[in-house]
């Protein structure tokens, strides 16, 4: 495919603490065969080096292709995010994917894959992502073949990851929380008209990250933010208002389960 049938991605990418892992996230982007991308790294106040390893790639390409932001106090991923997709809807490209900082694209054409998709069916306003997930040395198929937004909110697999959009559509996280996930899938969803699946995987979940807060084990660190999140998420719920039915219905289900959770204090979502 030739970039110039001018479909432009941007790709967000928040960054804390993945030193480990930030290297081969980059080069999984920088190595695409579609080059008709802007790469969007927001740093969330690492302290382990990461942001080195950023900035020299950054040094690297000074084509304009990779921006870098950090943050001067502490947003988590959800505000960290919210800076990318700010600055993807002010600089117009036409959709935007999230990659985590120790996941990375599974092959080098996933970009082109998508922009296919896209032109092949009059340019969606999102595309549902296949992926893989990595645990251990096995990595297992993910299949997310979604053709509505119906059914792509009632999937339990609601990371932002799994879904490109079209970036005038794009919905912000809340922020302050480490809960933010699952309100902006139910928003996201409740705007979008058209979806179109990928069946080919797109992203590698790494799940052998042993510092992601996604990690039960990890999940009542910094200072008890998985529990504070916990009723931030539910009073996130209780305010989102929501325009189709099935999106309603999506929240008042995850709000029903995040109410019995915080009644049994179990603080997990």
């Amino acid at each position: 495919m030739n970039d110039k049938d001018n479909i432009e991605f941007s790709i967000i990418i928040p960054n804390y603490n993945a030193k480990e892992y930030i290297e081969k996230c980059l080069e999984s982007v920088l190595n695409q065969t579609y080059t008709n991308y802007k790469l969007i790294i927001i740093d969330d106040m690492s302290t382990d080096g990461s942001m080195e390893t950023v900035e020299n790639y950054v040094d690297n390409f000074r084509d304009k292709k990779i921006y870098m932001f950090k943050n001067n106090i502490k947003r988590f991923n959800g505000g960290t995010r919210n800076i990318g997709i700010d600055f993807a809807q002010r600089i117009g490209t036409d959709y935007t994917l999230f990659l985590d900082n120790d996941d990375w694209f599974t092959d080098h054409n996933c970009l082109e894959k998508i922009a296919r998709i896209i032109l092949k069916n009059n340019k969606p306003d999102c595309i549902s992502l296949s992926y893989n997930c990595l645990i251990g040395e096995n990595e297992s198929f993910q299949s997310m073949i979604r053709n509505s937004p119906q059914e792509l909110v009632e999937s339990l697999y609601v990371a932002c990851w799994t879904k490109c959009i079209k970036t005038e559509l794009l919905q912000f996280f809340p922020e302050n929380t480490l809960m933010e996930d699952v309100v902006q899938h139910i928003k996201q969803c409740d705007v979008l008209k058209t979806v179109v699946s990928c069946e080919k995987p797109i992203v590698c979940w790494n799940r052998n990250n042993i510092n992601s807060c996604s990690k039960p084990e990890n999940q009542n660190c910094q200072n008890r933010k998985w529990q504070s999140s916990m009723y931030r998420y539910a009073a996130d719920l209780m305010d989102l208002k929501c325009n189709t039915n099935y999106c309603e219905a999506h929240r008042k289900w995850r709000l029903e389960i995040v109410l019995n959770n915080i009644k049994d204090g179990k603080y997990i979502q």
